[in-house]
């Protein structure tokens, strides 16, 4: 059995930042990873062409500016190595437990401590819990009746093993994923078919390589790169407005992509299928320039909606007309709360967090959630926003938690935990928030919205008001003791109106 102060679960960009926290505070801990190398989800996301939506000075830690990226939206490999190099300047490696898939995290009340079980059998405990396990982890994978006998894949596991020349491919989803794969599949194959459930509102991409002279003026004058990625992320703030406070301002970007339809798909019925019904920035906005002039190639054909059934080599499409196929590609997203199902987490009265959150994920400002003492969520439900970088959230709760341990200490306590009334609070101002946001008045569903006291998994604010937010800890709104044993009890929250 190991003992450590904080245990941080997952190696991605989230746990790297909180392990360099806690290091740099002096605070004791480990990082439990299940995979064999750091990286999350860049590194499972090998899909070709796969990068980033967000300019790479912005998809960066503040403290740890890389004055190298080649272009302003950087890819996969550039990433990964960004985050390996992190690591290895800030000596984190040696903290990193790899192939440590943790099982199940237990509050134990009579110690005040977190007995945390793996899948070989070591145990861990800690005084502090935190979950940095990502919500772009476990794939999801329509349940589609039938069997195929050729190669199928999510594209976060792609299988590099495959030679998609002159076969004839399915693509399933046309969320980011599958807008980036579409032009390297319809380049390859012999004939790809794209199911489409929903047109995106797909944007053109301004990338383009940073210059020599840009790279050599960041890395001689740092805060001249700080103070651009300050810009970045204002103008990326000030868009948000639309998203969470004018949603009417959005429509002001719609006729940019219908010119770009226009211009660049030929043929009018396929104009018609690739048109949004619904507003823009009510589901992902996404970016391409090669995504619709790709649509035009005469080996791919559009079917409007998902599939229904498998054949042995076939994918059957809504109105009963089967594709025949030898590869299947599902870029069907993720189960953003599925990676926290994943592991046994059990609070006060043995209470498990897959049963609270069974209709939906319940938090205390996206941090912690209450019956669960000592234990926050980096990326977790109610933290992140659709329309900028999560690493300014992700760093702003990384601070936080260091905050919390402190808070902790220097009240000689044991144990902190969110009153069930301070998270009930903050459900229900998420709710009202949400309501008035584009996510909910957009006149589409998307996997923003769930079943949850809240109605979304989102933060229906802007990322200025988040940070603010978690400057401090309001430990009116924890029970603070010195006795690990008398934490309150969870209460259920009040059922949505």
């Amino acid at each position: 059995m190991t003992a450590t102060e904080v245990l941080v679960v997952g190696a991605g960009m989230s746990g790297l930042r909180q392990a360099a926290d806690l290091a740099a505070a002096g605070i004791d801990f480990l990082v439990l990873e299940k995979a064999a190398d750091l990286g999350g989800t860049w590194r499972d996301n090998t899909y070709p062409d796969a990068s980033c939506d967000v300019e790479s000075d912005l998809y960066s830690y503040a403290r740890d500016r890389n004055p190298r990226w080649s272009s302003t939206y950087a890819t996969q490999p550039e990433i990964l190595a960004y985050l390996r190099d992190v690591a290895r300047r800030r000596g984190l490696r040696p903290s990193i437990r790899f192939g440590t898939e943790v099982t199940g995290a237990r509050w134990q009340a009579d110690s005040g401590t977190w007995v945390v079980s793996t899948s070989a059998g070591a145990t861990y405990t800690s005084r502090f819990l935190v979950l940095g396990v990502g919500g772009l982890h476990t794939p999801k994978v329509p349940d589609l009746p039938g069997v195929f006998e050729g190669y199928a894949w999510h594209s976060s596991r792609w299988n590099h093993d495959v030679d998609l020349t002159g076969k004839r491919v399915a693509l399933v989803g046309v969320g980011a994923s599958g807008v980036q794969l579409v032009p390297h599949l319809a380049e390859r194959a012999a004939a790809l078919t794209v199911f489409q459930r929903t047109p995106a509102w797909v944007l053109p991409k301004a990338d383009a390589p940073v210059s020599a002279w840009r790279k050599r003026l960041f890395r001689l004058l740092p805060w001249a790169q700080s103070l651009h990625r300050l810009r970045i992320y204002l103008r990326r703030e000030k868009r948000g407005l639309g998203f969470h406070h004018r949603p009417d301002a959005l429509a002001a970007a719609e006729p940019v992509v219908l010119r770009q339809i226009a211009a660049q798909v030929d043929d009018p019925e396929l104009r018609d299928k690739l048109t949004p019904r619904y507003r823009l920035g009510c589901k992902r906005v996404l970016f391409s320039n090669e995504y619709y002039p790709a649509l035009n190639r005469a080996n791919v054909h559009v079917v409007a909606g998902g599939p229904t059934a498998l054949r042995p080599r076939a994918v059957v499409d809504e109105t009963g007309n089967e594709h025949e196929v030898d590869v299947v590609v599902y870029a069907t997203g993720f189960d953003v709360t599925g990676s926290f199902h994943h592991i046994e987490v059990e609070g006060v009265d043995g209470r498990l967090l897959s049963d609270v959150w069974r209709t939906g994920a319940s938090t205390y400002q996206g941090v912690a959630v209450s019956g669960f003492p000592n234990a926050f969520l980096l990326l977790g439900p109610h933290s992140a926003v659709p329309y900028t970088g999560a690493v300014v959230t992700i760093e702003a709760q990384s601070r936080y938690v260091v905050r919390a341990i402190r808070a902790v200490r220097a009240a000689g306590a044991v144990a902190l935990v969110v009153r069930p009334e301070a998270e009930r609070r903050f459900q229900e101002w998420l709710r009202r928030k949400f309501a008035r946001t584009i996510w909910a008045v957009g006149g589409c569903r998307t996997w923003y919205h769930d079943d949850s006291p809240a109605g979304t998994v989102l933060y229906p604010g802007s990322t200025l008001a988040y940070r603010r937010l978690l400057r401090s800890v309001r430990l009116r709104d924890y029970e603070l003791t010195t006795d690990p044993a008398t934490a309150v009890h969870r209460e259920p929250l009040r059922e949505k109106r």
